[in-house]
């Protein structure tokens, strides 16, 4: 198949990387326009600095994975620099911390991240912060040099992708840290003595959701899914932010609003998208072809082996989930970590039935189940003749590669499971929303009765995922079971490893409280109850010594 069409990528790494500077060091990101050489005030440069701003969420510098393009860091050097990755913070603050997965090394701040005990000098706390407010950053700089009345093309949806993109990233902070520092328009950003300050949880979720409505009401965003406009900001877009911020203003906020999250729920499946028949299509390194069919994928981060490739790509769910003896190469990837491994708890909420057809193992030997989403390999050694000589015992253990099940959800394979040269770098692009979530934010919504809701179509849209997964609909469910419960282990069925696991676990009361998974609260088998202050992240002791304005979030100890 033909490679893939990577628009904003395709409007110019290269001229973006020699336009813009980029570092990341404190809190007081300058990130300046070079203004020398060339009027910046044409379509093609306002094109390349919004591709600089896309890139944001998945390349870590100008120089490539491991180059060394972040000055005043001299400890993010190199290799390190897919720490600064934005994929790679989100993955490491949503998923080691919870039943979805452990990471089997001991990198700096993995360990406390998997074992939920960390303090405010957390290195993901750091790292992830400060990529975010830098993109944000410079969607306040395109904002200011290219008004809304400057005379170039197309600058109208420009603007108002760069204003999504920055509500997007403060979607995420308010989501990690409930109150981050604030930079908006009116911010005096060109004052190099100013610097951000805090307005509190609430009247950031009000800035934000204010921004979104305007973008979905008024703004000049495409309003259906289609292959031109893939990876971009759409209005479905915004309305999934919008069903997600109202999705968890109890936790932001105090007061609930599920009845608004499942009314933009509607509006986003309303807007034209599909499910794609395949589950595993959509994490292949084909996956950019869901535009071209069914438009699942709300909204992706975009990677390949040539010109979008870092240590935080899809390279972490990838490589780092294959080692031993799941080579690599069987999922179209040159390169394996031996690092990300599923907790038994999540093999656990898979206990439906096997295949009908009495095929009980995989072509790698691995027992499957009927759900197809069940995508684990359980083999720890072959006999001579390739058949299965031992399994793999579940319950994991942190730093033995040996122990645990592997998982394979994610694949550099082509369409349909295609075979492909193998490529060092993953061309999966990463999901972070597509409609699958969608129906069930509105499932539910309606499973909190929400008003507006109707709970016989929130059982259709449940259904309509577990038939994609079983292959029939003999593992349907009725309107009994449409409970909480439920909808939480569904969740965990249908998006685990994408980045949503630790916000559901908060959402539904059982992060801090009543739930034991491996490593919670340092032991192995975990602990079920631990301090509610872990349900949000510190501000790092370097932000705050940065920035005076800051203050630390409840619980968590101050320089």
């Amino acid at each position: 198949m033909e490679n893939k069409y990577k628009k904003y990528i395709a409007w110019g790494i290269a001229s973006l990387c020699l336009t813009f500077t980029a570092c990341i060091g404190d809190l007081d990101q300058e990130p300046k326009l070079d203004k020398s050489g060339q009027s910046i005030y044409n379509e093609a440069d306002a094109q390349s600095f919004l591709a600089k701003i896309y890139n944001g969420f998945g390349l870590s510098g100008n120089v490539g994975p491991g180059g060394n393009g972040i000055a005043d860091e001299p400890d993010l050097q190199g290799d390190d620099q897919g720490s600064l990755v934005f994929l790679r913070g989100l993955l490491s603050m949503q998923l080691y911390p919870t039943d979805e997965a452990i990471w089997n090394w001991s990198d700096e701040g993995i360990v406390e991240l998997c074992e939920i005990n960390w303090d405010y000098t957390l290195f993901y706390a750091y790292t992830f912060y400060q990529r975010a407010m830098l993109n944000i950053r410079y969607c306040k700089e395109y904002l200011d040099v290219y008004p809304a009345d400057i005379n170039i093309p197309n600058i109208a949806r420009y603007r108002d992708e760069v204003r999504g993109l920055r509500a997007m990233n403060y979607y995420y902070l308010i989501d990690l840290y409930r109150n981050p520092g604030v930079v908006w328009d009116d911010s005096p950003t060109n004052d190099k003595s100013w610097k951000p300050s805090q307005i509190g949880a609430e009247a950031l979720f009000n800035k934000i959701v204010e921004e979104l409505k305007d973008l979905s009401e008024n703004g000049n965003l495409a309003e259906t899914p289609s292959m031109s406009t893939y990876g971009q900001i759409t209005k479905p877009v915004i309305n999934t932010l919008l069903a997600k911020m109202y999705l968890n203003a109890e936790v932001y906020t105090g007061q609930p609003m599920y009845d608004k999250a499942a009314e933009y729920a509607k509006k986003v499946i309303d807007a034209g998208f599909g499910l794609e028949e395949n589950y595993e299509n959509l994490f292949c390194g084909e996956n950019h072809l869901t535009a071209m069919k069914k438009n699942e994928i709300i909204y992706a981060i975009p990677f390949d082996d040539v010109n979008a490739k870092s240590y935080g790509s899809t390279i972490m769910v990838t490589a780092a989930a294959y080692g031993g003896i799941l080579n690599s190469t069987w999922f179209g990837l040159g390169a394996s970590w031996t690092c990300l491994k599923p907790t038994q708890q999540l093999i656990a909420l898979f206990d439906g039935p096997t295949p009908d057809n009495g095929v009980t193992q995989n072509k790698f030997g691995s027992l499957i189940k009927k759900d197809k989403r069940y995508i684990f390999f359980d083999v720890k050694s072959y006999e001579d003749d390739g058949s299965v000589a031992e399994r793999r015992d579940v319950n994991t253990l942190m730093g033995d590669w040996s122990t645990g099940y592997l998982c394979h959800k994610f694949t550099n394979l082509g369409w349909d499971g295609a075979e492909v040269t193998p490529t060092n770098n993953p061309n999966t692009d990463f999901p972070l929303f597509r409609l699958a979530d969608i129906y069930l934010i509105y499932a539910e919504c309606a499973a909190r009765n929400a008003a507006g809701t109707d709970r016989q179509t929130a059982v259709n849209y449940v259904n309509l995922l577990r038939e994609r997964a079983n292959g029939d609909t003999s593992q349907n469910i009725g309107m009994p079971q449409l409970t909480l419960d439920f909808i939480l282990d569904e969740r965990a069925r249908e998006l685990y490893w994408e980045g949503h696991r630790r916000t559901d676990l908060i959402r539904f009361g059982k992060f801090t409280k009543g739930y034991a998974w491996a490593y919670k609260g340092g032991s192995p088998e975990g602990k079920a109850d631990i301090d509610d202050k872990f349900k949000i992240y510190p501000i790092s002791d370097r932000d705050l010594t940065a920035n005076p304005n800051l203050k630390q979030n409840p619980g968590y100890d101050s320089l």
